[in-house]
């Protein structure tokens, strides 16, 4: 035989699991330090518990201007004024499970300072040439689709009651008529 039903068993799961959904105020709030990069910011974490329904660890990263709480997975717009190194923002992302060490994000900004010391070098040398063989070093000029769409000509107005070869200072001859200093001169 089988046995009785299983239905007070079901309704134990059933009311045990709406029970831990209340649990949720119980998570972990300070993070762990997870390190620190040469711009000042620290980076924390919270680890994952899926039992109160967080699948994913939380990381942020405090700025050492602000000290204000960014988290990256959260919103959108976080971290993009901030200097991170590009290691620690894979690991913020969730992109690699383990924070960069020290040495690594070492290598990659002096890795980056590199190029752009090589950049510097190339543009010199690039403008020596340019120079030398009697040519324009100053950057191109606007190219078609970076220009105006239409023709400007001097001899029309480009905004309405202003031409172009008129003097910049559109206010000096105006005369405010609420003012004292015009009601004397009458």
């Amino acid at each position: 035989m089988s046995g009785p039903p299983k239905t007070r068993g079901m309704l134990k799961y059933v009311w045990n699991n709406f029970m831990k959904s209340f649990k949720v105020g119980q998570r972990q709030k300070v993070g762990d330090v997870m390190g620190q990069d040469p711009y000042g910011n620290t980076y924390y974490e919270l680890p994952a518990q899926p039992q109160l329904g967080k699948r994913r660890p939380t990381r942020w990263y405090n700025t050492m201007d602000t000290n204000k709480k960014d988290i990256v997975a959260r919103d959108t717009w976080a971290g993009f004024d901030a200097e991170l190194p590009s290691e620690w923002e894979s690991w913020l992302r969730h992109r690699r499970a383990n924070p960069p060490s020290e040495k690594e994000v070492m290598q990659s900004l002096a890795l980056a300072e590199m190029k752009k010391m090589n950049a510097a070098k190339l543009e010199e040398a690039r403008h020596a040439e340019m120079v030398a063989a009697g040519l324009d070093p100053s950057p191109p000029g606007l190219q078609d689709h970076e220009k105006t769409p239409y023709p400007k000509y001097a001899e029309y107005e480009s905004m309405p009651g202003e031409m172009q070869n008129q003097d910049k200072d559109k206010w000096a001859k105006h005369k405010n008529p609420y003012s004292k200093q015009q009601g004397e001169e009458k």
